[in-house]
C-alpha cells in the first residue's frame, strides 16, 4: 500500500495518453510525488480534451490506449513506488448517440432498459411524453422545409438512421414499421434495439427488399405530411436548440444540453457506472477515487456511504491481509464559513478551500477601498460583489436555467395540490418566491433529504430567507413563509399520504439540485467575469467578498483541517481554474499597490479611449490580466513573443466576455463587439501606434515579477508544509501563468523540467535566475523530499501557530509541526511588496523586518534548527528567531530540528 503523500493531476487526452504519462513517471518519482491523479479514464466522446463527456463508463478509453496501456502505466508507477488516483464522473454522461445507453433510450423510449438510468421527466408539459431533443439549428418546421432531416442508410448501407445535421439518430420501432409498410415489407417484432438492427440488416441485404425500402424513403422525403407523421412516431421530439432552456425534460449537468444527468440514487445505475473503478480497485490498479461535483448528486451522503462500502469491499481481496485504504476525495465548493460534513466517509476535498484560504492570506485588506472605488467610478458596475452575483442569478433563472426552475416549481405545485391547506398558493407566486430564495443562497446547496434539517442547513436557509425578506417583494411574504415550511419545518414522515411524502421529497431534491447548478453557473461562470475589482479573488472556491484574511484566520483553517481532514488535498491550481496560480500571485500584489494601479490603469484606459472599444469594465479586467499573465522573460520589443502572447490573451478575452453575457454570449455571439476585443489586444501588444503604451504596461508587469514570485513561493511552501496532501497541477512546478481552459491545458515541456531536479543547485544562482521557474521547482522538490523522509511529521503532526512580534509582525506567518522528536518550523513572509523595490530577486530587504521576531517553540526559549535550503543553522535565543536573519539568504524559512 502506497502512503498518500503528494499527488500530481494529469489531464489525459489522445495527445497525452497513458503511455505518454508513463514516460514521465520517473520524473514524478524523482520530484518526490507519491501518486498521479488522473482525469477521467472511461470512454468519452471522440477527441475529448477533458474526459468528462463519458459515453461508456464501463470500459477504459481506447483513445487513451485502453486497458493494456493503463496497465502499463500502473506497472511503471508501482516500479517507482507510486500509485494512481482516478477521477470518476457519477453525475452525468454525454447525451450522444455514441453513448449506447442514451442511444437505446432514443430508440426505445420509456421501454428502454436504460430509460431509468437518466433523470428524465416523461410527463413534462409540452413534450407529449417524448424526450425533448434540442439539436436543430432552426425550428422543426423550417428544418423540414429545408430538407435537413433525411432517413439515411449507414454502417455499410445495411441499417438506417434519421440524419440530422451533425448527427444520426436511431429510429423507433413504430417509425420503422411505417417505413416497411410503405415498402410493402413485413418487419418482425423485436424487444431490443439490437433486434431492430438485425431485422433491418436482414431486409436490406435482400436486393429487392432494399430497393423497395429505398423508394419508401424517397417518398417520405418528398411528402412533408408523411415525414411529419414519421417524426411523430419517434420517442424523441426534435426541436430548435434555443428551446432547450425552456422545455428540455431531462436534467442536465449545469445548463449544458449535451450532458445528461444520471439517476445515481438507483442501485443498478450505481453498479453500472462504478463497475470499472471498483474492478480496478479490486485488481490493485488504483489507490483512490476523486468524485466529480459531488453536490450534483441527489443525496451525496448516501452515495458516499455506498461508495465507501463498495470500495472497502473491493480493496479487501485477501481477508488474511490488512485492507488497503482507498482514498476518496470529493470536488466540493465550500462557502467561506462552511465545512465539509463530518458524516461523509471521505478523506477530504480536492483542495479548492485551501486555494481560497492561501489566496486571501496573500492579499492586503487596505487596498480594497481604493480598488473598489476606482472600479465603480471607471466602469459603472456595482462595487459590491453581492449585487453582481444576485443579478447574475436572476438572469440565469430567467434564461439558461428556466427549465430547471419550472421543473422545481411544478414539483412544489404537485405538493401544494396534494395538500389542501396550501391549495391557494399559485404556481406563479411560488416561482417568484423560489427565485428570491435561490438568489440569496449563501452555499452551493443544502442536504435536506427526508429527515430533519441539520444545523448547517437550517442556518444556510435561514440566511437566504432573511436576505429575501430584506430585499424581496413585500407581497410575497406569505409565500416565502410557505416555502420556509416546505423546506425547513415539515418532516416527510409527518405527512398523511405516500403521495405527499414523495412530492415533498421531489420538490426538495429539485430545489437543491437547482441551487447547485445556479451557484456554479451564476457565480463562477457569470459574476466572476462581470466583477473585476481584483481578479485574483475571482477563482473557483473563492469569494470576492472576502479580499483578505489575516494569519490568525489562516491558522484557524489549518488547525481545523488538521483535526478533521488531515488527508484532504491542498491545491493552488486545477484543470478548471480561471487563472494560473502565479497569475493570481502577481495580481494579488496590486492589493498592496492599489493606488499605483488605479493611477496607471486610469491613464492606460484614457489612452485607449476611442470608438469601437470594449466596455471599460472589460478593459480594466484586460489590463489586470496582462499584468498577471505577462511572461517573466517577454520583452516589449519581442515581436514573435508578443504575437504568441496576444493570441492567448485574445482567446481568453473573447471567452471571458461571452461568459459575462453582457455585450456578447455563447448563444448569440456579437461579432462586432468581439472584433473590438481582439483589436484592443492587438493594439496593446502588437501595433506600432501603441508602442509607448505597450512599453509602460511591460514595465509595470515586470515590476510585479519579484513580488509576484515571492507570493508564488510562499503559496508553494504553505501547500507543502501545512496539514493535508499537496496536489500539483501538471506543469505548475514552473511559474504557472496560464489562463482559463483551454490555456491551462496546453502541452507540458517535461524535457526541460527533468533537468531541474538537481539537489546540488545553490540558492544564489536560483535566486538570480528566478524568472526561469527552476527556483519554484527546487522548492517543490526539496519539500517533497522532506515529506518522503519524514512522512509522519507532515501527515500526522498538529500545526501550532507561533507568535510573531515586532513592527512587521503582520507580515509573517509562522507555525510549528512536531511528531515525537521531530520538529518542523515554517515561517513565510506576506504582503512585502513595499520591502522589495530595490532588488530584482524574490527576496525582502533585510532592513524591512526591523525588530520582527518569531517566538521559539520551546519553554526555555532555546531552539536550534537547520534551514532545509541553505543548510544554515538557525539558533534562537530567549527573544526568538529574528525575521531579518530567517529571510536573509532564502525567500522562505523551512527549518528542521
Amino acid at each position: 500500500m502506497k502512503e498518500l503523500r503528494a499527488t500530481v493531476r494529469l489531464q489525459l487526452n489522445r495527445e497525452f495518453d497513458f503511455l505518454a504519462a508513463a514516460e514521465q513517471v520517473p520524473y514524478f518519482a524523482a520530484l518526490g510525488l507519491s501518486h498521479v491523479y488522473l482525469s477521467p479514464i472511461a470512454m468519452a466522446r471522440s477527441g475529448s480534451t477533458h474526459g468528462y463527456d463519458v459515453i461508456n463508463p464501463m470500459i477504459v478509453s481506447p483513445e487513451l490506449g485502453g486497458e493494456p496501456a493503463l496497465a502499463r502505466l500502473v506497472q511503471t508507477l508501482h516500479t517507482h513506488g507510486m500509485g494512481a488516483i482516478v477521477d470518476i464522473v457519477p453525475n452525468h454522461m454525454a447525451a450522444d448517440v455514441a453513448n449506447p445507453w442514451w442511444n437505446d433510450v432514443l430508440a426505445m423510449g420509456r421501454a428502454s432498459h436504460y430509460a431509468h438510468y437518466f433523470d428524465i421527466d416523461w410527463h413534462a408539459p409540452h413534450a407529449d411524453g417524448k424526450l425533448w431533443l434540442p439539436v436543430l439549428s432552426v425550428p422543426l418546421e423550417q428544418a423540414l422545409a429545408r430538407g435537413e432531416l433525411q432517413i439515411e442508410r449507414h454502417v455499410g448501407g445495411t441499417t438506417m438512421a434519421l440524419g440530422v445535421p451533425g448527427t444520426k439518430l436511431p429510429i423507433s420501432e413504430q417509425g420503422l414499421r411505417l417505413l416497411f409498410d410503405l415498402a410493402g415489407q413485413v418487419l418482425p417484432r423485436f424487444k431490443t434495439t439490437n433486434d431492430a438492427i438485425d431485422a433491418v440488416r436482414l431486409a436490406m441485404q435482400d436486393e429487392n427488399q432494399g430497393a423497395q425500402i429505398d423508394r419508401a424513403i424517397a417518398q417520405l422525403h418528398t411528402d412533408k405530411t408523411l415525414m411529419r407523421r414519421f417524426l411523430d412516431l419517434q420517442h424523441y421530439r426534435l426541436a430548435w436548440w434555443r428551446s432547450g432552456s425552456q422545455v428540455l425534460n431531462y436534467r442536465r449537468f449545469f445548463d449544458i444540453d449535451s450532458l445528461v444527468a444520471l439517476a445515481m440514487d438507483r442501485d443498478d445505475v450505481f453498479d453500472a457506472v462504478h463497475a470499472l473503478p471498483l474492478r480496478l480497485v479490486r485488481e490493485g490498479m488504483i489507490d483512490g477515487l476523486r468524485v466529480d461535483h459531488v453536490d450534483g448528486l441527489t443525496q451525496p451522503r448516501d452515495y458516499l456511504r455506498k461508495l465507501r462500502l463498495r470500495v472497502d469491499r473491493a480493496a479487501r481481496v485477501d481477508p488474511r491481509q490488512p485492507a488497503r485504504h482507498i482514498s476518496l476525495h470529493v470536488e466540493k465548493i465550500l462557502a467561506q464559513d462552511e465545512t465539509l460534513r463530518d458524516e461523509w466517509p471521505v478523506d477530504g476535498t480536492t483542495g479548492y478551500d485551501f486555494m481560497n484560504q492561501v489566496g486571501a492570506l496573500l492579499h492586503a485588506a487596505q487596498g480594497e477601498a481604493d480598488l473598489g472605488q476606482a472600479w465603480q467610478a471607471l466602469t459603472g458596475r456595482p462595487r459590491l460583489f453581492g449585487d453582481e452575483e444576485r443579478a447574475a442569478r436572476r438572469s440565469l433563472l430567467q434564461t439558461s436555467l428556466a427549465t430547471d426552475l419550472l421543473r422545481c416549481v411544478r414539483a412544489f405545485e404537485r405538493y401544494v395540490t396534494d395538500t389542501p391547506e396550501y391549495g391557494d398558493v399559485t404556481p406563479l407566486a411560488l416561482q417568484r418566491a423560489l427565485c428570491e430564495i435561490l438568489e440569496n443562497m449563501p452555499v452551493y446547496r443544502t442536504y435536506l433529504g427526508s429527515g430533519t434539517a441539520s444545523d448547517e442547513d437550517r442556518h444556510a436557509l435561514e440566511r437566504a430567507f432573511e436576505r429575501a425578506m430584506k430585499d424581496g417583494d413585500p407581497d410575497l411574504i406569505a409565500h416565502r413563509a410557505y416555502l420556509r415550511q416546505y423546506l425547513l419545518e415539515i418532516k416527510a414522515r409527518w405527512l398523511d399520504t405516500l403521495s405527499q411524502r414523495r412530492h415533498l421529497q421531489t420538490a426538495r431534491r429539485l430545489f437543491e439540485q437547482l441551487s447547485f447548478s445556479l451557484n456554479a453557473k451564476a457565480v463562477e461562470d457569470t459574476a466572476f467575469y462581470r466583477y473585476g475589482v481584483l481578479l485574483s479573488r475571482n477563482e473557483i472556491g473563492s469569494d470576492p467578498r472576502t479580499l483578505s484574511i489575516d494569519p490568525q484566520r489562516f491558522h484557524a483553517f489549518t488547525q481545523q483541517r488538521a483535526e478533521h481532514w488531515p488527508r484532504s488535498l491542498l491545491a493552488t491550481a486545477a484543470h478548471d481554474h480561471k487563472r494560473g496560480e502565479d497569475v493570481r500571485a502577481r495580481v494579488a500584489v496590486l492589493s498592496e499597490r492599489a493606488r499605483w494601479f488605479v493611477e496607471q490603469a486610469s491613464l492606460w484606459l484614457a489612452e485607449l479611449e476611442g470608438p469601437n472599444r470594449p466596455s471599460h469594465n472589460a478593459l480594466w479586467m484586460l489590463l489586470q490580466t496582462l499584468l498577471g499573465a505577462w511572461p517573466l522573460n517577454l520583452r516589449h520589443d519581442d515581436e514573435s513573443g508578443l504575437r504568441a502572447f496576444a493570441a492567448r490573451i485574445e482567446e481568453w478575452f473573447v471567452k471571458a466576455e461571452r461568459e459575462a453575457k453582457l455585450q456578447t454570449c455563447w448563444t448569440t455571439p456579437n461579432p462586432i463587439y468581439e472584433d473590438a476585443c481582439k483589436v484592443a489586444v492587438q493594439d496593446i501588444l502588437v501595433s506600432h501606434r501603441y508602442e509607448r503604451l505597450r512599453r509602460r504596461i511591460h514595465d509595470a508587469a515586470h515590476s510585479l515579477d519579484a513580488s509576484g514570485a515571492l507570493n508564488g513561493l510562499v503559496a508553494v511552501t504553505l501547500r507543502l508544509s501545512v496539514p493535508g496532501v499537496p496536489d500539483l497541477y501538471q506543469g505548475t512546478e514552473y511559474w504557472d501563468q496560464s489562463l482559463v481552459d483551454p490555456d491551462n491545458r496546453r502541452p507540458i515541456d517535461y524535457s526541460a523540467r527533468k533537468l531541474g531536479v538537481d539537489d546540488n543547485l545553490l540558492p544564489g544562482p536560483l535566486l538570480a535566475g528566478y524568472r526561469s521557474g527552476v527556483i519554484k521547482q527546487q522548492l517543490i522538490h526539496r519539500l517533497l523530499q522532506a515529506r518522503r523522509r519524514r512522512p509522519e511529521l507532515f501527515l500526522r503532526a498538529a500545526c501550532e501557530p507561533l507568535e510573531v512580534t515586532g513592527w512587521r509582525s503582520d507580515h509573517v506567518i509562522a507555525f510549528l509541526r512536531r511528531y515525537e522528536n521531530q520538529r518542523l518550523l515554517v515561517a513565510v513572509p506576506r504582503l512585502c511588496a513595499e520591502g522589495m523595490v530595490n532588488d530584482d530577486r524574490p527576496m525582502v530587504d533585510p532592513n524591512f523586518w526591523s525588530d520582527t521576531v518569531v517566538a521559539c517553540p520551546t519553554v526555555d526559549g532555546a531552539c536550534t534548527f537547520t534551514d532545509l535550503f541553505t543548510h544554515r543553522t538557525q539558533q534562537g535565543g530567549p527573544h526568538g528567531l529574528s525575521a531579518q536573519i530567517l529571510f536573509s539568504y532564502w525567500p522562505v524559512a523551512v527549518l528542521m530540528s
